[in-house]
């Protein structure tokens, strides 16, 4: 069997309007006849939340974000929201003549999660991909329902049943986007501040309840581990999970165009100076 070839795509960081039309964009080329699939790498410049598609960004205090600095995005996918800071998040647009895809959409999620599963172990770090749910205790369903990080795993990846990575899939016209983001400190936990019409008290409390329900990689890895160790390690992760070879590429002009197109549509609230 001939061996798959995929793109190799490492952004650095970015504006977070401009991570998620780009995510968008290659979903949409990701379609078209001959396409090869890709994963893309990337950071976040300035710290952004990013908000499920249909969330309403009247959940965030936008007046703490702005004087934070901290931008409001919204995701082409589903989902609750997530504070992007450490952390790698990856993206990956599989178009349907990979062997790779497949219409089921729990399939390829999870085929998926085992390359980074398997990437991790490069790092000495015994990630699983679990699928347990868990009912929170001191909290109702719809109180901790618009944050990621703020609900016990189910179906993601995670070390002795604290979440790791949280990841989401969208599906366009025979093609698959699957991008999530894999946690490396702490920063995420500071969610609950940026909560609009919430309590300290109750900001407090649920961040509680994240820290004892999260996990980043430095938690379990002493010295800590850089975003580059870690997209190296994910890359490797990939390949033998799938056996495929990568050639490093960067975006197409069509690609960036189509991003350039996009990227207010996705923009929720951006920092003053931030551009």
């Amino acid at each position: 069997m001939t061996v798959e070839r995929w793109r190799l795509i490492d952004s650095g960081s970015l504006p977070g309007h401009l991570n998620m039309a780009i995510d968008m964009a290659l979903l949409k080329f990701a379609s078209s006849a001959n396409s090869f699939p890709t994963v893309r790498f990337y950071g976040w410049n300035p710290d952004a939340i990013s908000l499920g598609f249909h969330q309403s960004s009247k959940e965030i205090d936008s007046e703490l974000c702005e004087k934070d600095g901290v931008d409001v995005v919204i995701r082409p996918t589903g989902g609750r929201a997530i504070l992007h800071a450490e952390e790698l998040t990856y993206a990956v647009s599989l178009p349907a003549n990979s062997r790779y895809y497949d219409k089921d959409i729990i399939m390829v999620y999870e085929r998926l999660s085992r390359c980074l599963v398997s990437g991790l172990k490069h790092l000495n770090i015994p990630a699983a991909f679990e699928r347990a749910d868990k009912t929170p205790k001191n909290f109702s369903r719809g109180e901790l329902s618009s944050l990621c990080y703020a609900t016990s795993i189910q179906h993601e990846i995670g070390y002795n049943g604290k979440k790791l990575v949280g990841s989401a899939q969208r599906r366009f016209e025979g093609a698959a986007l699957q991008h999530g983001s894999i946690l490396i400190g702490r920063r995420h936990l500071d969610l609950p501040n940026y909560l609009a019409e919430k309590t300290l008290e109750r900001k407090k409390a649920i961040r509680r309840y994240m820290e004892a329900n999260t996990i980043c990689l430095n938690d379990l890895s002493i010295p800590p581990i850089s975003y580059s160790e870690l997209a190296k390690a994910i890359r490797h992760g990939f390949e033998e999970e799938l056996d495929i070879e990568f050639f490093i590429d960067e975006l197409s002009g069509d690609e960036v165009a189509k991003a350039e197109e996009l990227k207010e549509s996705f923009s929720a609230f951006r920092a003053i100076g931030v551009k």
